[in-house]
């Protein structure tokens, strides 16, 4: 008889921070076309989180692994497809994201 593989996900890994995604969007530029919150006036930056391997499963979304998108962006993400999009220019957004999680952490202490 074969085993059967379980993968137990711990909620305390779970990272909610909404302080966190309100100072995202208030101070960084969208990471996928680099415009900041202060260069439009017709949409906003927007907190997105990263789909794919980056995801914890059963939906559930953590705040430490999301970059900054304005909205037109974020719209065509989420109808195209991010995994292909960033497997089509070579980009690891999840690099970034960590980056401002430290950056988060450095500043709170």
């Amino acid at each position: 008889m074969r085993k059967k593989k379980t993968r137990l996900i711990s909620h305390s890994s779970v990272i909610k921070d909404r302080a966190f995604q309100v100072w995202v969007c208030e101070t960084k530029p969208c990471y996928n076309c680099s415009v900041t919150k202060n260069n439009i006036n017709y949409s906003q930056i927007q907190f997105h989180h990263l789909q794919g391997k980056y995801r914890l499963g059963m939906a559930m979304r953590n705040d430490a692994m999301g970059i900054p998108m304005c909205y037109p962006c974020h719209s065509i993400f989420q109808k195209r497809g991010e995994r292909l999009y960033w497997e089509e220019i070579g980009i690891d957004p999840g690099i970034y994201a960590q980056e401002l999680w430290e950056e988060w952490l450095e500043r709170k202490q």
